[in-house]
């Protein structure tokens, strides 16, 4: 039979509120008799009932995540990092990666206190049953939505790394992407870069990766480096995207390589990149920030605009 809060409190001499307030690690609690509690219910292999506590709060401590890719590396990393921030307010984090629709559904379902969604664009819209009854927060492109976006500004992190090659002297630029795809993020990048070049003047194409994932691209690259060269400058949609161009690579390519995606693993390539965009630390806390404060009833914004760094690694 499960051991309750009235079981531990029971073989400590103390009240339930005294327990339940311990096991919180409240402060209200004295050291001494909270350590006591906390050590009593650790032997007694005491579970807390957070279905029982839901009741009670009407909150769940838990956030569901809905997983848009589970083999590309930069999204790994982001959602490991909104799960350190959503951890650090005390949440727990639920992933689904079933289809929009059916894994919100669950996710209101189950109670969860709010939902984090990666915006791809219109097939990625939450229907107003959850919207209306959870909060949720995306993450994606600048567009008109019922539920508050973080827009990273994908368009500004491209201009940023074709300016910097510029400076470098580079007189044509490739950017390595997914083209045929209805993914706002992507398309704002590839259309960015072609605006912007065409705008400018400069020397420009656009490859095709085929996908974002690093085999797929590196087989691409490799396709296209049968019968072509790459320019001097090479901006890539991804850092899956990078991988697979930099393995696709010959001994004799040794372009000047700029790559979405500004997260930690940028350091340990063997080949000098530098990286284009938000850090993957902030990105996390501006959604987790975000939703907490739709939970609590704060005032928020439609959209909250993040601006892209370069980290250069060469």
């Amino acid at each position: 039979m499960a051991v309750t809060l009235k079981d531990v409190a029971e073989a400590c001499g103390v009240s339930y509120s005294t327990v339940s307030k311990a096991l919180k690690n409240s402060h209200l609690v004295k050291p001494k008799t909270k350590s006591m509690i906390q050590q009593k219910a650790l032997e007694m292999n005491y579970i807390p009932n957070h279905s029982a506590r839901a009741l009670v709060s009407k909150k769940s401590g838990t956030i569901g995540l809905i997983w848009p890719s589970v083999d590309r590396v930069a999204v790994t990393h982001l959602i490991s990092e909104i799960n350190h921030a959503i951890k650090d307010l005390g949440y727990v984090m639920f992933v689904s990666i079933d289809d929009v629709a059916a894994a919100s559904k669950k996710f209101v379902e189950f109670g969860c206190d709010g939902i984090v969604i990666f915006d791809e664009g219109d097939a990625t819209n939450l229907s107003p049953e959850i919207y209306n009854n959870v909060p949720v927060v995306a993450y994606g492109v600048n567009r008109d939505i019922p539920y508050p976006m973080i827009n990273v500004n994908h368009s500004e992190a491209m201009i940023m790394a074709i300016k910097a090659l510029v400076n470098q002297g580079v007189n044509s630029i490739d950017y390595i992407g997914d083209i045929h795809t209805s993914d706002t993020r992507q398309i704002a990048k590839k259309e960015t870069i072609t605006q912007y070049c065409e705008k400018h003047h400069i020397d420009y194409r656009i490859i095709d990766s085929t996908s974002l994932n690093a085999i797929e691209t590196e087989s691409s690259v490799k396709h296209f480096l049968q019968y072509n060269d790459l320019a001097q400058g090479v901006i890539c949609g991804s850092y899956d995207i990078t991988v697979g161009t930099i393995n696709a690579l010959g001994p004799n390519d040794h372009p000047i390589l700029y790559s979405y995606d500004n997260i930690p693993q940028i350091k340990k390539l063997d080949y000098p990149v530098n990286a284009i965009g938000v850090p993957t630390t902030e990105i996390a806390q501006s959604i987790v920030d975000t939703l907490d404060k739709i939970i609590k009833n704060e005032e928020t914004q439609s959209t909250y605009h993040l601006h892209p760094k370069i980290q250069k690694n060469i």
